[in-house]
């Protein structure tokens, strides 16, 4: 513990010096200049409706230096204010326009100092202070080479300190250097508090982003949308086809589902991303959360269970849950590697998800993902714990309530019936390990392992007929939305366009907060129509280093000497490569959106870190130390790259209150310490 102490002692001095010294530099921008302060005449407070969109001020014939200038105006409907500078000064005897720029943040008085590098003396100056049309700004003064206020910001001292202790703990406390197996409690209890720091998280990005109505009136809500209204007001109705009658305009057309034709006609009547299928309205987002939640509370309450609160829910229920497929997974194969390395597996494929993209904008789209990631972690949860792999007796209602749950995820989101597919071979291991043991229960194994799947995918097949009176057609191609799914040709340049981004896209670095940011959307020129919802990517391999490790796997099989290598490698293979390289392929179709990846991003990182787990297990000492501290690097790394992805996201997708945004902008500012 001596060391220990010593190094919090030395990280507690570089973080106050940090503080002081660097993120406080501007305080000291003053000093050693002939900088007098100069309250300028701007005719008393100023308060501004003229509709121009913006106001300007000009100082002539001032002949003193300018280090800083403080300008206190602040905005009624917005959370900030954005001012451009131009000046002349001993260096240029004309206006330098734009020469400086700021952004006040409301609440936030370090903002209002705009630091200024000009030479000699101004002469001239012209404030602009920007405003959308008829904005109401109030503008109290204007001061020169007023001194930047210290301000020491414990949010980010102890962000840093808490940083610096996380990676000594995790290279040098015996509890993480030793096997996760000694350990296993204790290590257990940090994953779970780690997992509910995520639930909180999710929790306060959905109150944040979400500001329509309080959580309490939000449970009476007596709107909704396609799935948590129109498909409960649908099914009470005892039909499957939605109660909204389409426009006679619309069914007049030609081809409806083509977006052109219908804005020729001018047909401004109908219901966006829904099915159209022989005059009748459906829609084509899964049944299962509208069974198991939006339909039991209108029948219980009269009321409309909120989007947003539903979007939640499902993602917390998926983020608790793969928390335990991982650990019950770790138990069985890897209870002697290394803790720390287990943690911060766990911590990256937490990050990676996807599901944080779905909180800010909880439409029916993220229902739909959250309720198939939700249910896809817990089929896997009970599928592993069932013990179908792995050492222990074989659980036959564990492995029903697996099939009940991945059948349940397809009746969420079709896309995910691949993982169904995969269930089966894993089925087929238990059924091997059955048959080795001699256990003879054939029929009651199978009947558990497969009846969910034939009675839930029976229920899907219905209401597939009852609305296009096929078995197997989901109606994707009837969507009413921005392109013709009737018409569209396949491509193989749009598959690899997914492909390129979801896997490999570099980030960029910025200037400002986050610094390492999103990329835009690579389509290399497809030459055709391609559809980018979400123009920030990053790819996965950057955001999880460990993907790397699948370079070794051939290496990490023939290492392995378990006796059923060749199984777990085909199911691995099956799992973690085959079905998510599935659907990123299928999903060209729809185009690129970053929450796609709830679907495929934590299988495939946990393929990658059981390949890197085997390595790492065969490794000295000395390579396993290298090793973790590697490992240290690549999670700060997945967290600052899916940190930046989600926080571009939310600055470009949600309204946030004037509050929520302040805030929004002033945690940049605590880390923009030139600004």
């Amino acid at each position: 513990m001596k060391s220990f102490f010593k190094f919090c002692i030395i990280s507690l001095a570089i973080c106050l010096f940090m503080e002081i010294f660097i993120f406080n530099m501007n305080c000291f921008h003053l000093i050693g200049g002939d900088y007098g302060k100069k309250q300028l005449d701007i005719g008393g407070e100023v308060i501004s409706n003229n509709g121009s969109g913006a106001v300007s001020f000009e100082f002539t014939d001032l002949g003193i230096p300018v280090g800083t200038i403080t300008i206190d105006a602040e905005s009624l409907s917005k959370a900030y204010v954005d001012v451009s500078i131009d000046m002349s000064d001993d260096s240029h005897s004309t206006y330098r326009n734009n020469i400086a720029s700021g952004t006040i943040i409301k609440g936030n008085a370090k903002s209002q100092t705009i630091v200024c590098n000009f030479s000699g003396n101004v002469h001239d100056l012209r404030i602009k202070i920007n405003a959308d049309d008829d904005e109401l700004l109030t503008i109290k003064g204007i001061t020169l080479n007023k001194p930047v206020p210290f301000k020491f910001s414990f949010v980010r001292f102890f962000g840093f300190f808490l940083g610096s202790v996380i990676v000594y703990c995790l290279c040098r406390f015996r509890i993480f250097r030793d096997d996760y197996g000694r350990n296993k409690d204790r290590v257990d209890i940090i994953a779970y508090f780690f997992t509910g720091v995520l639930i909180l998280t999710a929790i306060m990005l959905t109150t944040l982003c979400n500001k329509s109505s309080s959580i309490t009136t939000s449970f009476k809500s007596t709107t909704g949308n396609q799935i948590t209204k129109e498909l409960v007001d649908a099914f009470e109705a005892r039909q499957v086809s939605l109660l909204i009658e389409p426009d006679e305009k619309l069914l007049a057309l030609e081809n409806p589902y083509d977006s052109g034709m219908r804005a020729a006609e001018d047909v401004g009547s109908y219901a966006w991303d829904h099915l159209l299928y022989n005059g009748k309205y459906y829609s084509y987002y899964g049944i299962a959360p509208v069974l198991l939640l939006f339909l039991p509370y209108h029948v219980i309450t009269g009321y409309y269970f909120p989007s947003a609160v539903a979007v939640c829910l499902f993602g917390c229920i998926g983020i608790l849950f793969l928390t335990k497929t991982y650990l019950c997974f770790v138990k069985k194969f890897f209870k002697n590697t290394r803790a720390s390395i287990i943690l911060m597996g766990l911590v990256m494929m937490q990050l990676v998800t996807g599901i944080w993209f779905c909180f800010p904008v909880p439409n029916f789209y993220e229902i739909a993902q959250t309720s198939g990631f939700a249910c896809v972690t817990v089929g896997a949860w009970f599928l592993l714990d069932s013990n179908i792999i792995g050492d222990g007796t074989i659980r036959k209602s564990k492995l029903a309530l697996s099939s009940v749950f991945l059948s349940l995820a397809v009746l969420c989101r079709p896309t995910l019936a691949v993982y169904c597919i995969a269930a089966l071979f894993f089925i087929y291991a238990g059924f091997k390990k059955i048959k080795k043991e001699n256990s003879g229960h054939y029929t009651s194994y199978f009947l558990s392992a497969l009846m969910p799947f034939v009675l839930i995918g029976s229920i899907q097949m219905a209401y597939n007929y009852m609305r296009f009176g096929s078995f197997f057609d989901f109606g994707i191609q009837y969507s009413l939305t921005i392109n013709d799914f009737t018409s569209a040709q396949y491509h193989t340049h749009f598959a690899l366009i997914g492909f390129f981004n979801y896997l490999f896209t570099l980030p960029s670095f910025s200037q400002d907060f986050p610094f390492l940011t999103a990329s835009s959307v690579q389509t290399f020129r497809p030459n055709g129509y391609y559809f980018v919802a979400t123009n920030t990517a990053i790819g996965l391999l950057w955001k999880a280093l460990p993907l790397l490790s699948y370079g070794y796997g051939i290496k990490a099989y023939r290492l392995s000497d378990n006796p059923n290598k060749k199984r777990y490698a085909l199911l691995l293979l099956i799992s973690c490569i085959i079905m998510p390289c599935i659907i990123i392929f299928s999903i060209w179709e729809s185009g690129y959106g970053a929450r796609y990846s709830v679907d495929f991003a934590w299988q495939i990182l946990l393929g990658a870190l059981i390949i890197a787990f085997m390595i790492f297990n065969r490794c000295d000492t000395r390579i396993k130390k290298h090793l973790n501290r590697l490992m240290v690097v690549a999670t700060f790394l997945c967290f600052i790259l899916c940190f930046a992805q989600i926080y571009q996201w939310v600055g470009s997708v949600t309204t946030l209150s004037v509050s929520n945004e302040a805030a929004y902008l002033s945690l940049a500012r605590l880390f923009e310490f030139w600004k």
